[in-house]
């Protein structure tokens, strides 16, 4: 059955038979009033009916922290570009049809240029600004900042007092670039991404390196200014303990990607939220060496799953973890919707309690190791289904 965009409309509730609750599944029924979950006996909108989510799993929207898949909708070759919005638009339909309710859109600004560089950023805020009417879930955007790329400090910084940035991230891939200068059929890649080509960005690298003695001032006075805006901050790619705990002191209460459980367990005992790539869950494993996810949620040093560069992945590894045995269903689910929500430093989200936003997907996870999204319902309105589903009637919330 294919799949469709109903016209958003108002819902008077879901009902179902197996609906995550702070209480843990349940048959329950949910009230939706001003697009919130409400325990009152407020009125349903006019016109608004109840969707029946039968025997389906009903679960909070995912809150996808860190996801920069856009990238291939926006460059899906090497010097391949295609209007943002357009690919934004489709973009959207992913996020939907893989159950993310909010995402975190992981726009990098990079000495690099290209793909990664200022104006590209301009085009992603311009076009979320412009569609956000047509635009089922809710998108933010993840600022993923070079470290040596000092020249870019003043927009950055502009851009967070703006309003424009929900997620500070900084991020150092000088060394890898640098280890690669002389390996021009691997940089010749980045090159074209960078839109510019094999001599030009190789000294762009040399420029990076250059800058090192002024990183990190530039770095206190940009996480300054996002902590100032209300924004949290995350290091990524932390290589080791005192990695963690200079950035720690930086202001940077997210650890991204820890490269090692020694960086991991810091985090922890730091009280910083961890977060690791959901698709090292769904793949058995990183594909450049860094710890296992799963082993790092069975030790208890995983906060927050990302989709990185998969959107199927969060809820596929979710799911995984619950049915392997490594989390119950609830915990698992947290990693994905409640957990990236507080450590972005949003409360009005991540589950479906009273007084939190009414984000939910409908899965069918019948099929293992196959789950599949029916519905997504975002801030009380159908924004998504794959299938006619019925108006049911509310039911007594079990006790």
């Amino acid at each position: 059955m294919n799949s469709r965009t109903p016209a958003p409309s108002p819902l008077a509730g879901i009902t179902g038979q197996r609906i995550l609750t702070p209480r843990g599944v349940q048959q329950a029924s949910l009230r939706f009033h001003g697009g919130l979950i409400d325990d009152s006996a407020a009125p349903a909108a006019r016109g608004a009916a109840w969707f029946d989510a039968g025997d389906l799993l009903v679960l909070p929207g995912i809150v996808d922290l860190h996801g920069d898949a856009f990238e291939r909708a926006i460059m899906p070759r090497p010097s391949v570009t295609f209007p943002y919005q357009g690919a934004l638009f489709d973009v959207d339909r992913q996020l939907l049809a893989n159950g993310i309710t909010t995402e975190f859109h992981g726009v990098t600004l990079s000495w690099e240029g290209g793909l990664r560089g200022e104006s590209y950023a301009e085009r992603m805020f311009d076009a979320l600004e412009g569609m956000r009417a047509l635009m089922g879930a809710r998108h933010y955007v993840h600022l993923r900042f070079e470290t040596h790329h000092v020249g870019g400090l003043d927009i950055a910084q502009q851009w967070i007092r703006d309003g424009r940035v929900r997620f500070l991230a900084l991020n150092d891939h000088l060394p890898s670039m640098a280890r690669r200068l002389g390996d021009e059929r691997k940089l010749l890649q980045y090159a074209h991404r960078a839109e510019c080509d094999l001599d030009v960005f190789q000294d762009r690298i040399r420029a990076a390196m250059a800058a090192a003695d002024s990183v990190a001032d530039a770095m206190r006075e940009l996480t300054a200014c996002a902590r100032e805006a209300g924004l949290k901050v995350a290091s990524h790619d932390d290589p080791d303990a005192a990695t963690r705990r200079y950035y720690h002191q930086l202001g940077c209460s997210v650890a991204e990607f820890p490269l090692t459980r020694e960086a991991a367990g810091v985090a922890r005992d730091l009280g910083n939220a961890v977060v690791f790539g959901a698709p090292n869950v769904v793949r058995g494993g990183s594909h450049t060496g860094a710890p296992s996810a799963t082993e790092m949620v069975r030790a208890g040093l995983c906060d927050v799953l990302t989709s990185d560069y998969y959107y199927p992945a969060p809820l596929a590894a979710a799911l995984r973890l619950a049915g392997d045995g490594v989390l119950p269903l609830a915990q698992a689910w947290n990693l994905v919707s409640l957990n990236p929500a507080r450590a972005a430093g949003l409360k009005d989200r991540g589950a479906l309690a009273p007084g939190l936003i009414a984000d939910a997907i409908v899965v069918d996870d019948r099929m293992p190791g196959l789950p599949r999204v029916c519905a997504a319902i975002v801030g009380g309105e159908l924004r998504y289904a794959s299938r006619a589903f019925g108006d049911g009637q509310p039911q007594r919330m079990a006790a």
